[in-house]
C-alpha cells in the first residue's frame, strides 16, 4: 500500500474533535473515531473506482490527511480527497454569526466548545441523504445496524483488506433491486426510495449539486427536497442542516421529549411550542437546538 499525506488549512475558529463527535454520523460506517489518537478515519470510494483509507488528525491550523491507497493517486484523485475532507469537516462554513448570537442572547448555556458548532457530514450529499433516510421511523441502534448491513452488502473493499469497506456508490446501489435492498440490508420500506435515488443519480437524471447551490434560497431548496421520494418534513429539515441551512427544525420524538422535559415540565409539546423556544436564533435555530441537548 502507498501512503500519502496532505494538509488542509482550517478556519481560525475550529474545533476538530467537536466537529467529528458532535454528530451521530461518526458512529456510522464507514466512519470511525479513535479517541486515543484523536483520529477520524473513513474508507472512501473515489470517482475512479479506487478505494482508499483516509485518516484525519488535527495539526496546528490544519487537518492532516493520511491516505492509504493501492495505486498512486492521480491529481484528480488528490483534489477529490481534499474536497471531500473540506466538505465532511465543513472547513469552508462561516459560523461567526452563530457564535455572535450565542454571545448576545441571554439565558442560553449551550454545550459549545470554542470553535465548535460544525456537524460532521459525509463526503457526498448522496451518502448524507441515504444516512438520513436510515434515521426515519427507527431508533438509533436500528440506524447503525441498517447502515452497517448496507455497507457490508454493497461496499467495495480496500485492496488487501476485505473487512474495510467503502460506502456504496449510487451505481453500486442502482445495480441491485429494491427487493435485494429490502432482504439484504434491512432498509424495509426505504428500499425503493434509496434505490430510485441511486438510479436517478447514477443515470445523471438528478444532479445533487443543485441542492448545494448557495445562490438558491432555502425555500427553493426545500421545495426541491420535497420532490424526493421518502423525504418528509423531518428528513428535509435534516438534509437542510447538512447543507448548512439551519432555519428549519427536524422535529422528531427525541426533540419533542427533550424540549418537553427541559422547557415544559414534562408536558406534551406541539411543533409550534418547540419552534417558539428556538425562534430567537433565527436562521441558526437547528444548531441552537443541537448544542442545547445534553451529550449522548
Amino acid at each position: 500500500m502507498i501512503k500519502v499525506t496532505f494538509q488542509e488549512k482550517t478556519p481560525a475558529a475550529f474545533h476538530f474533535k467537536s466537529t467529528a463527535r458532535s454528530h451521530g454520523w461518526v458512529m456510522l460506517r464507514p466512519f470511525n473515531w479513535n479517541e486515543d489518537a484523536g483520529q477520524l478515519s473513513r474508507l472512501q470510494q473515489l470517482h475512479s473506482g479506487q478505494v482508499v483509507r483516509l485518516g484525519m488528525i488535527e495539526r496546528a491550523g490544519a487537518v492532516q490527511i493520511e491516505v492509504e491507497a493501492a495505486q498512486p493517486l492521480t491529481p484528480a484523485e488528490e483534489t477529490e480527497i481534499k474536497q471531500a475532507v473540506r466538505r465532511m469537516l465543513r472547513l469552508d462554513e462561516d459560523l461567526s454569526e452563530f457564535h455572535a448570537f450565542y454571545t448576545e442572547l441571554d439565558g442560553w448555556q449551550l454545550r459549545l466548545e470554542p470553535g465548535g458548532g460544525r456537524l460532521l457530514r459525509c463526503a457526498t450529499l448522496f451518502e448524507d441523504i441515504v444516512y438520513t433516510l436510515c434515521t426515519t421511523n427507527i431508533n438509533w441502534s436500528g440506524t447503525i445496524r441498517m447502515v452497517d448491513r448496507l455497507v457490508t452488502a454493497l461496499g467495495r473493499p480496500l485492496p488487501g483488506d476485505s473487512d474495510s469497506l467503502a460506502f456504496p456508490s449510487p451505481a453500486d446501489i442502482a445495480a441491485t433491486t429494491p427487493e435485494f435492498l429490502k432482504l439484504e440490508t434491512g432498509l424495509g420500506y426505504r428500499s425503493p426510495y434509496v434505490w430510485e435515488l441511486a438510479v436517478a443519480v447514477a443515470e445523471e437524471r438528478l444532479d445533487l449539486a443543485d441542492f448545494e447551490d448557495p445562490d438558491k434560497s432555502t425555500k427553493e431548496v426545500l421545495a426541491e427536497l420535497n420532490h424526493l421520494k421518502g423525504v418528509g418534513p423531518y428528513a428535509a429539515a435534516t438534509i437542510l442542516m447538512i447543507l448548512g441551512r439551519y432555519e428549519h427544525l427536524a422535529i422528531d420524538s427525541e426533540m419533542r421529549s427533550f424540549v418537553s422535559k427541559k422547557y415544559f415540565g414534562g408536558e406534551r409539546v406541539t411543533p409550534g411550542q418547540i419552534q417558539t423556544i428556538y425562534a430567537p436564533w433565527g436562521r441558526w435555530q437547528y444548531l441552537a437546538y443541537w448544542f442545547d441537548m445534553p451529550p449522548e
